[in-house]
């Protein structure tokens, strides 16, 4: 089938290989690329890689295509036509119905790599059915986790990144089949998921207090190493702290505090990837005068240390640094 449209606007296709498309996008700032595969008709797998600050506006809706993406590494920010505002953070999972665009996103990191898995709904039906002869309908089960929601969002989950993170190392010459494989462990981990568990997250809606909420989470956010207490927010921006703390939950799906620590631990794995300072450095720049407690809030989260953490990005950089040129060789 014709995949064009599902690509951003201005995406242009700059490469066609045997197995796979590469489509490039040009930005003021620097560019971003997508290598996509279809692994099953209907079924599209696509490599993400953007190095810019910016991001997309005004996208066109694609009736009947849902989207899945997991982040990798770097930050992408989106703001929904509820006025809802999403982040996707390493190692988070979204399901999104493309149908209902958002408004506008951004690169919040300026850097960011992860994939996305794209299906046609009526034809990846069809292809579910056929490979796995399976009763379950794979686009109710889906469909089911949005409900009214444009996006739904799963944070990390070590399962999922056992999947996914595999996506990045397939085998010499097994590449296109080991990339099948995985699309098809995916989606049936998110079926299964949706059958036993049912909604795999709490919808949430935004009120009309979207602006003074994202204010609220910029003030938290734009200096890790500063704790605002939620009376102080309350206070400057005009609202009890009650208030103040279901409005933020409706807006962001977690209580202040707790996405606080997560926006931590986001900035401390970028910086863990991407740098060479020292694990106690980094603890201090994201809001953490121990260490120890940085050690362990940080597993909690990515269940493994930082140091780790770190040497597991490296090898995975090394190995994509090596299946990049192995791409970039094929005809």
């Amino acid at each position: 089938m014709d995949w064009t449209a599902i690509f951003p606007q201005g995406a242009k296709l700059c490469r066609i290989h045997a197995q796979h498309m590469v489509y490039q996008l040009d930005f003021s700032d620097g560019k971003g690329v997508m290598e996509a595969y279809e692994v099953f008709p209907g079924i599209l797998l696509i490599f993400n890689d953007f190095h810019t600050a910016q991001g997309f506006q005004n996208e066109r809706a694609r009736p009947g295509i849902i989207e899945i993406n997991h982040c990798r590494c770097g930050r992408y920010g989106c703001t929904l036509q509820s006025g809802r505002q999403v982040t996707l953070g390493a190692q988070d999972l979204s399901i999104s119905d493309m149908g209902r665009p958002c408004r506008n996103s951004v690169f919040l990191s300026g850097d960011y790599t992860g994939i996305s898995l794209v299906l046609q709904l009526k034809e990846a039906a069809r292809s579910w059915r056929d490979i796995l002869g399976q009763t379950t309908d794979l686009v109710a089960c889906l469909e089911a986790q949005l409900y009214s929601d444009e996006v739904l969002l799963l944070r990390a989950n070590p399962k999922i990144q056992h999947i996914v993170l595999e996506l990045y190392q397939p085998p010499d010459n097994y590449q296109l089949a080991y990339y099948k494989i995985k699309a098809l462990e995916l989606l049936l981990f998110l079926a299964v998921s949706s059958e036993q568990q049912g909604r795999m997250a709490r919808p949430y809606h935004c009120g009309h207090d979207a602006e003074k909420v994202a204010a609220i989470e910029r003030r938290m956010t734009e200096n890790l190493r500063r704790r605002h207490s939620l009376t102080e927010l309350a206070v400057e921006f005009g609202m009890g702290v009650t208030t103040l703390k279901k409005l933020f939950y409706q807006q962001y799906g977690q209580a202040p505090y707790q996405y606080l620590r997560r926006r931590r631990m986001e900035e401390a794995a970028l910086l863990l990837q991407s740098t060479q300072l020292p694990v106690g450095h980094i603890a201090e720049l994201v809001g953490y005068q121990n260490a120890s407690k940085f050690s362990a809030a940080f597993t909690r989260v990515y269940g493994m240390t930082p140091k780790i953490y770190r040497g597991t990005a490296q090898l995975e950089q090394n190995d994509c640094l090596e299946l990049g040129k192995n791409r970039d060789g094929a005809v």
